[in-house]
């Protein structure tokens, strides 16, 4: 045959294929355009078990706090206040800019904080807002305006000679340091700025409306800040920006850089090696014939079943359907000389059947996880990979024409090293006891209960992270009271039982800090309370000259503390909405109270927890359900706990229907436990080098060794067979070889990613599968002998 008639042949051979992509890619864009992508990372949330539980989760996907931007700028030049009025400037733009966008909720900045209007609304609110008692007694009367006139007669005289006269109580001034509590902010050109030495950094937060679980909303908060901030025309300023919603969109960024990465370096080595083994474009296109029509079967299914399609889900279901591409090489590759590639789909037929089948079914023991997304990635890979399997055994016999592809003879070094392996069931023992040995010795890997290792956010930025929370008097908190009511009343009244509640373990160190809504906000029943504890002005007056007696005061100086307590006896009552127009406490009672749904949630902050079974007993003491002490790290790890004991027991159930299925389909229990005894040793195998490397088990581990016993299954069927003649056992080696090294190009360079997840992944199946291919042929007959 000469070269152009072999090339015009080749030409026609990668017609069908390719026509047949077209139409999958056109039926994929019709099916993509029907079917909801969910993106919120709730679906792959664990079930709750317990209250707390349930509340943590709830934060997780709606709380205010993980929709937090923490913002700082710093300046570039040299320590000094030259730099301040440039980065307040900067702040006060990006604050308007935010503002306007309609993506924030709150933006704060200190922009209008503390100016004389929001002053004169808290000063004129202070005997309400001040849980002080006593302070018209005439004994604190005369404590105070001693302390004023000590006051005037230190650096402090400016402040007091506008506020003291008005305040001889002292109220307002103690008030303000009590809300500012462990922040660190000043107010600079009328923009908060951070305290402290160093480099002025002006502070600024906002909550966007998109909850903390919608990427795509914090990824357009994120990138809405930096437009603010390159829409202000900075001059030397740098932009420091921080919080869940940023970490999220960091860590989504850093997922997909990774991905790409390898997917171009995978890409290209997949393709040079099938290119170098098959020299023919049509086996490139019919490879991916059935990786396409199962990614699409996968997404019908899990649209059918659960109205939408999870992202993540559909992403991690496209890789783990990468076992598909080995159907069209084995079919390809063992497909003996002269044969009609239909008459080789039917001989390898029942073994092919069994492997898919066996894959699938362990697959969909996933679904009975408790998880939407892992039920969903469950689903669609037992959906795709019954759908490839059936299109590789009916659907490419019909595409390709039996002499369009033909392997390359394996290198002849490779063939003997290989078959000096097969059969050496000795070597492949002692491979599995070193393993048991290593795991004896050094033990099982232990299990990740820290979700923050799983970031693949950098350390520098996590650190960042905190210090913006320090400065901006919004720690980060182990320990939490959840205040849950159907009104915002009833969460302030359950916020200041709880304060009574905890006040003993204050007072005697077992508990180091509170932090509740109503400390900035009292309830309304506090406020009357308070307002029905004012003294007329005649008995105030009777009071005040009786505590002014031998003091030099004019008494009519205090003319305005009269006014002042007559107006607060009939002040309007104070309440959310109210008091939004003060920016600085507004920042710090936004994440501690809101509404959710139809109620009303907050949050109290506990710190210095040195008794937390002493804090939970008086919490409890409470007898209210709608008040919960929450360990975060506590329940966080139990949440995890639960998630892996769950999936370790849906991979047990997985395992035992797929013995049951090849025990069926291999007519006995014996071969059935032949078959696994290769995946069985390669788990073992992967334990052992995640125990040396020091990697911690995740539930993505589970699923990794999920795929790796899919593709494992597939080895140890073919090489398991039985075949007489040592041609087509070579052959079939050849072809599990071909599969084998296309997973290792395409999950190995998985284990080079910085994304813990993806690395976890990589390492697992990269290592099981070379570890399921050796045993497997390690276990196998030699050519002319059987295993039953």
């Amino acid at each position: 045959m000469t070269g152009p008639s072999t090339g015009a042949m080749r030409g026609r051979a990668a017609l069908r294929p390719a026509l047949a992509l077209l139409l999958l890619a056109l039926l994929g864009a019709l099916l993509f355009r029907l079917i909801e992508i969910r993106t919120d990372m709730a679906d792959f949330l664990p079930p709750a078990a317990t209250p707390e539980a349930a509340f943590l989760l709830g934060e997780l996907r709606d709380g205010a706090a993980t929709t937090l931007l923490l913002v700082g700028l710093e300046g570039a030049g040299a320590p000094g206040g030259a730099e301040v009025p440039e980065l307040a400037r900067v702040s006060k733009a990006m604050g308007a800019a935010l503002r306007d966008g309609g993506l924030f909720a709150f933006v704060g900045n200190g922009t209008g904080d503390l100016t004389e209007g929001e002053q004169a609304l808290l000063f004129r609110y202070r005997y309400l807002l001040s849980p002080a008692q006593g302070i018209f007694e005439v004994p604190a009367l005369r404590q105070g305006l001693e302390a004023l006139l000590d006051g005037l007669r230190s650096s402090l005289s400016g402040v007091l000679s506008r506020l003291g006269f008005a305040d001889p109580t002292g109220v307002f001034l103690e008030m303000l340091r009590g809300w500012l509590g462990g922040s660190t902010v000043t107010m600079k050109e009328g923009a908060w700025f951070a305290g402290g030495e160093g480099l002025p950094r002006a502070l600024l937060v906002a909550r966007s409306r998109a909850a903390g679980t919608d990427m795509e909303g914090q990824r357009e908060a994120s990138e809405a800040v930096r437009a603010a901030f390159a829409g202000a025309g900075p001059k030397g300023v740098r932009l420091l920006l921080s919080g869940p919603g940023v970490f999220a969109a960091s860590a989504a960024a850093a997922v997909k850089a990774d991905v790409e990465r390898v997917s171009i370096l995978s890409g290209a080595l997949l393709l040079g090696f099938l290119v170098w083994r098959y020299r023919s474009g049509a086996m490139l296109l019919a490879a991916g014939v059935p990786l396409l029509a199962g990614s699409l079967a996968g997404a019908v299914a899990v649209a059918l079943v659960f109205g939408r399609v999870q992202g993540a889900a559909l992403g991690f279901g496209v890789t783990m359907l990468g076992v598909a591409v080995d159907y069209p090489i084995l079919l390809l590759t063992a497909r003996r000389p002269e044969e009609a590639l239909g008459a080789a789909a039917r001989r390898i037929w029942p073994t092919l059947r069994l492997a898919a089948g066996a894959a699938a079914l362990g697959l969909v023991a996933m679904m009975a996880s408790g998880f939407p997304g892992l039920a969903q990635l469950g689903l669609f890979g037992a959906a795709g990979l019954l759908v490839g399997v059936a299109v590789t055994r009916w659907g490419l016999p019909r595409l390709l024409q039996s002499e369009a592809v033909v392997a390359r003879p394996l290198p002849a070094p490779v063939l003997r090293a290989l078959g000096g392996l097969r059969g050496q069931r000795a070597l492949a023992g002692g491979v599995v006891a070193l393993s048991v040995a290593w795991l004896a010795v050094a033990g099982l890997p232990r299990w990740e209960d820290d979700i923050a290792r799983l970031s693949p956010v950098p350390e520098a930025e996590r650190n960042l992270d905190g210090e913006l929370r320090t400065q901006l008097g919004a720690p980060d908190v182990r320990h939490l009271v959840a205040l849950r009511g159907r009104s915002e009343e009833a969460v302030l009244r359950a916020s200041e039982r709880v304060g009574d509640a905890l006040a003993p373990l204050l007072a005697d160190g077992r508990l180091g800090g509170l932090d509740l809504p109503s400390r900035y906000l009292p309830s309304r029943a506090a406020q009357e309370v308070r307002q029905a504890a004012m003294p007329t002005p005649e008995v105030l007056s009777a009071r005040l000259a009786e505590a002014m007696a031998g003091l030099p005061f004019r008494p009519e100086a205090f003319a305005p503390f009269l006014a002042a307590v007559e107006d607060s006896r009939t002040l309007p009552l104070l309440d959310l909405g109210a008091l939004a127009a003060a920016p600085l406490i507004s920042a710090r009672l936004s994440p501690m109270l809101s509404r959710r749904g139809e109620g009303w949630q907050g949050l109290g902050l506990l710190s210095g927890v040195a008794d937390a079974g002493a804090v939970r007993a008086a919490v409890a003491g409470l007898r209210d359900p709608g008040i919960l002490f929450v360990d975060v790290k506590g329940e966080t790890e139990g949440m995890i706990a639960a998630t892996t004991r769950g999936a370790l027991l849906w991979c047990g159930v997985g395992a035992l229907a797929v013995l049951a299925l090849l025990a069926a389909g291999l007519r006995g229990p014996l071969p059935a436990l032949l078959r696994a005894a290769p995946i069985a040793g390669a788990v073992l195998v992967v334990l052992a080098v995640l125990s040396a490397t020091g990697e911690r088990l995740t539930p993505f581990h589970l699923a990794a060794l999920l795929l790796m016993a899919g593709v494992g299954l597939d080895y140890a069927l073919f090489l398991g067979r039985a075949e007489p003649d040592p041609t087509e056992a070579a052959r079939t080696l050849a072809a599990v070889l071909t599969c084998t090294v296309t997973t290792l190009l395409t999950f190995g360079m998985l284990a080079l990613c910085a994304t813990p997840v993806l690395h976890g992944i990589g390492l697992t199946v990269s290592v099981g599968v070379a570890a399921a291919f050796l045993l497997a042929l390690g276990l196998a007959p030699r050519a002319g002998r059987s295993i039953p």
